[in-house]
């Protein structure tokens, strides 16, 4: 949504916008697929486990 409000000013370096669009596929879970490492995440944060796995 921030790159649709910036247009094309949200392509150009000057703009934070940029460095996140570019950045988001690393924030990406690498391992396994997403909706279980976030199933397995939440659950090991509800009961009060101080580490995932």
């Amino acid at each position: 949504m921030a790159m649709q409000l910036h247009g094309g000013c949200g392509y150009s370096k000057e703009f934070v916008v940029e460095r996140l669009y570019r950045d988001a596929p690393l924030m990406m879970i690498g391992e396994g697929t997403n909706d279980i490492l976030r199933t397995l995440s939440a659950t090991s944060l509800t009961q009060g486990k101080g580490t995932i796995g």
